[in-house]
């Protein structure tokens, strides 16, 4: 307790108990301190009170820059380097191998199993099937042993309805949900096909996950148009209940080629090659939600991996170095097939007139870092490096600590890999037909 006195200044308070024994009253009496000389200094004397006060507030004070700097060092991202070698795992080397165990789809024959050019498809905690059939705006349900169970929705504006249909999900109640970029709503059924509800989407988003929390994580594009030159701006980020963007993860500006002002052919088949020399084999972005909500984000630029936590904040970034794949014949020959697939089929054209754009396209020097990446159940990280359908798919192979352990080909094709219920699935292109496939597969390690 600090006193004012009139002779001097109190710098502590000396406690006398008087009068212990009269009904235990306490009188306290604050004397004023005589400075004393040592050595040309003056001592002051600190009451037993001031000290433990003073000593509290400083053990408070360096409790909170201990925390402060404790905190800072949790919030820095943890930077997870990797050599070019695999290091294998338990001095063995590891590699994963893939058995088809289930084919759905036909060539010909019942409409109900036969695809277009264009699918997704998911699968519940039971094995059920829902696959998007983009082409004719519907989802097909099938049972675990591929056989048909119901069709969910159809193209129509209406309640439940698609205009554009992305891939199938389920959000944490379960509920099958799917966005629908051109009518710019979600659409909510229950997993039975019965529609539920529907969610307007105030923003331009496609690749829309629901996390737990209700919020949005998707792809928003933003189309500028200009006199001179249209820009469109990819933002990759969560976004909340009114489709608000709460935290931005990746930001990126593509400039389209300079529109025709040309009528003839060459001046067309120009402009469609130099769209397509835009796209081919540039780095894209790509990410998923896990099931805890954590984010995975990569632009392939570099091989660089990044882990974002629900919230939006960078925890980790996973690096390989590497020697860039050269983009060969084969590749050229894939890229302007998927074309012929799906972008030529929105555009006039005649066998002639493709053969001239595809002359025309220039195609850089390297591939990007890797295509795209799907997390396993165990927790390893599968990264799918280089592909040609119908040959091989290359797979990097990182363990739950995100060390580089493996590298190694599989025939199984790469399009909409993921992991559920201890199989594997993906979409297989043969003979130009859409197949939905679920495979068995076993982790082998083996030595060299």
């Amino acid at each position: 307790m600090l006193c004012s006195i009139s002779n001097g200044i109190c710098f502590g308070c000396i406690i006398n108990e008087e009068h212990r024994d009269e009904a235990n009253q306490r009188q306290y009496h604050c004397e004023p301190v005589r400075p004393k000389q040592s050595q040309g200094f003056r001592d002051i004397y600190l009451g037993d009170a001031m000290l433990k006060n003073i000593l509290c507030i400083f053990g408070l004070i360096i409790s909170l820059c201990i925390l402060s700097l404790l905190s800072q060092a949790q919030e820095e991202p943890i930077i997870i380097s990797n050599p070019k070698t695999p290091t294998g795992k338990n001095g063995k080397s590891i590699r994963i191998v893939f058995a088809e165990e289930l084919t759905i789809g036909v060539t010909k024959g019942d409409k109900n199993y036969m695809f277009g050019g264009r699918v997704y498809f998911n699968t519940d905690d039971k094995g059920n099937f829902y696959v998007n059939d983009w082409d004719v705006k519907r989802i097909i349900k099938y049972d675990p042993d591929g056989k048909y169970v119901r069709t969910i929705g159809r193209a129509g504006q209406g309640p439940g309805e698609f205009q554009n249909v992305w891939i199938p999900r389920f959000d944490k109640d379960n509920n099958l949900y799917v966005s629908d970029l051109v009518g710019r709503r979600i659409n909510f059924f229950n997993p039975d096909g019965k529609f539920l509800r529907q969610v307007s989407m105030s923003q331009r988003l496609s690749n829309v996950f629901v996390n737990s929390k209700g919020n949005y994580v998707a792809n928003q594009s933003i189309y500028l148009e200009d006199e001179k030159r249209d820009r469109n701006i990819t933002v990759i980020g969560i976004f909340d209940e009114e489709f608000n963007l709460v935290s931005e993860i990746h930001r990126h500006t593509w400039i389209p080629p300079k529109r025709s002002t040309g009528r003839d052919r060459g001046s067309r088949a120009q402009f469609t090659a130099d769209i397509l020399s835009n796209s081919a084999f540039k780095p894209y972005h790509t990410f998923f939600v896990s099931d805890d909500d954590f984010i995975y984000f990569g632009y392939p630029e570099q091989y660089e991996i990044c882990v974002y936590s629900p919230e939006g904040r960078l925890v980790r970034t996973i690096k390989r170095e590497y020697d860039p794949i050269k983009v060969s014949e084969k590749h050229k020959e894939e890229y302007f097939r998927i074309q012929e697939a799906e972008f030529f089929r929105f555009l006039p054209h005649d066998e002639q007139y493709k053969k001239r754009v595809k002359g025309l396209i220039r195609y850089p020097k390297y591939k990007p870092a890797y295509e795209h990446f799907v997390l396993m159940e165990n927790g390893w990280l599968l990264v799918v490096v280089d592909s040609i359908a119908g040959e091989y798919t290359l797979f990097d192979v990182f363990d739950e600590n995100y060390r580089y352990i493996a590298q190694f080909k599989a025939t199984i094709q790469e399009e909409g890999l993921f992991f559920r219920n201890k199989k594997a699935y993906a979409v297989a292109t043969e003979d130009s037909y859409k197949f939905v496939k679920r495979y068995n597969f076993e982790i082998q390690e083996y030595r060299d």
